[in-house]
């Protein structure tokens, strides 16, 4: 079954896969204001997809996106090669951010970039930006939602993020914050999440 395909079970079954027995997340990194406190823990409980060197996924590809809209990253042809191009960039981010220099987007290289992040939603950017590329990229290749991948936050991207929080359980207000940052990196490998078998 292919992840919109999943994406679209979930949301029809309303299924909500509830995790209990987790620490509390802190306040603070909820997205909008009614996400249950149940469900930051969910998230916050998934694991980092991490990344290496010659690693060909999705997420190689959002990660670009968003080091290219921090500054970290220049170029015009995002796609999901992790090649040495990007490896110097890593290193050269994780130095500025003074995060251990491995080369390799693992945890304290996503929570950083996290952080960097801030976000994203309807309003906060008039230009085409690389951050919103990112989201549009995520949804898009991880998760199968039919958007350009055009930097701007219109109607479609606002609708499919507010679809996807809905799904992960996230109060559905179309900003992408630090919550939904994570869902969209872990969604496709946290079972929890609901986005998997």
């Amino acid at each position: 079954m292919s992840m919109g395909n999943r994406i679209a079970a979930v949301a029809a079954s309303g299924a909500l896969v509830l995790g209990t027995g987790l620490a509390a997340a802190p306040a603070a990194l909820a997205d909008g204001p009614h996400t249950p406190p149940e469900v930051e823990q969910r998230v916050e409980a998934c694991e980092w997809t991490v990344l290496k060197p010659g690693d060909g996924r999705w997420e190689v590809g959002y990660a670009k996106h968003v080091l290219n809209g921090l500054g970290a990253y220049d170029s015009d042809a995002v796609d999901d090669v992790y090649g040495e191009d990007f490896t110097a960039a890593v290193e050269e981010y994780q130095s500025s951010a003074d995060v251990p220099r491995s080369g390799e987007f693992d945890t304290a290289t996503w929570e950083h970039a996290r952080a960097d992040f801030g976000e994203v939603g309807p309003g906060t950017q008039s230009e085409p930006g690389d951050l919103v590329r990112a989201v549009q990229y995520a949804l898009a290749a991880g998760y199968g939602y039919d958007l350009a991948v055009d930097g701007y936050y219109g109607p479609a991207t606002e609708g499919a993020v507010r679809e996807f929080q809905g799904i992960v359980g996230i109060d559905a207000d179309g900003i992408v914050g630090p919550i939904t940052f994570r869902a969209l990196v872990t969604g496709g490998a946290c079972q929890e999440l609901g986005l998997t078998d």
